[in-house]
C-alpha cells in the first residue's frame, strides 16, 4: 500500500510502500520534519495520505496491521 507523508509547513512529501519496518517509517517521517532542522522546534506537522488522497490518523498501527497480514 502507497501512503504518502507530508509536512504540513511546507508540502515537503515522501512516499512510501507499507509494510515496512518501522524503524526506516520513523527515519523518513523524521526527514520529512527535519530536512532543515526546523521540525518539532516550529510545530511542523506531518499528515499521512493513502493512494486515494484519504488520509490516515496513524500511520504506524496501520503499518503494524499489514505487518500481521
Amino acid at each position: 500500500m502507497k501512503v504518502k507523508i507530508v509536512c504540513t509547513r511546507d508540502n515537503e512529501t515522501k512516499e512510501v510502500e507499507l509494510p515496512m519496518d518501522e524503524d526506516k517509517l520513523l527515519k523518513i517521517q523524521g526527514s520529512v520534519l527535519d530536512r532543515d532542522t526546523i521540525g518539532y522546534i516550529t510545530g511542523a506537522d506531518v499528515r499521512y495520505y493513502d493512494e486515494n488522497g484519504k488520509e490516515i490518523d496513524n500511520i504506524f498501527l496501520l503499518n503494524r496491521k499489514l505487518l500481521k497480514n
